[in-house]
């Protein structure tokens, strides 16, 4: 019996490095997981590589409220009520002194990192399961974005 037998999990990034390296453990623990990415290559190659009947994934723009309402959605009618939610979705961003930092890649990391985490909250807090349920949100740099 694992931690999170029959837990209905949701991630967003879930195809980058850590929503993969997370799914797979929450799969090891007996989750149903849905992965929310905007890339449709590597939501495909996340898919492949977990290969479960557990696992889902989902275009969304996790900034936009349509975006989080879909993902949210889209969970609650493949797997039932939300257990986790997982926040993890991030972008791009150069690694420049704040002088030299573009003011559209400023708004881009907020809209995601930040208004991402907070329509996940707002969305998907009404549709999680009552009493247990856990909120974990996390942002990073990516430094391939580097100047």
């Amino acid at each position: 019996m694992g931690l999170l037998d029959g837990r209905v999990c949701v991630i967003t990034g879930g195809a980058g490095s850590l929503g993969l390296a997370s799914a797979r453990r929450f799969l090891d623990e007996g989750a149903k997981v849905m992965l929310v990415d905007l890339e449709g290559a590597t939501r495909a190659r996340a898919l492949a590589d977990l290969a479960s009947p557990n696992v889902a994934a989902v275009a969304a723009d996790v900034s936009q409220a349509t975006g989080a309402r879909g993902y949210i959605g889209r969970t609650v009618a493949r797997f039932g009520p939300i257990d986790v939610l997982f926040g993890n979705a991030g972008n791009q961003s150069p690694v420049v002194p704040v002088t030299e930092y573009p003011e559209d890649a400023f708004d881009a990391l907020l809209a995601v990192h930040v208004r991402g985490a907070f329509l996940a909250c707002k969305y998907g807090l009404p549709r999680m399961n009552d009493g247990g349920s856990v909120i974990i949100t996390s942002s990073g740099a990516d430094r391939r974005g580097e100047a």
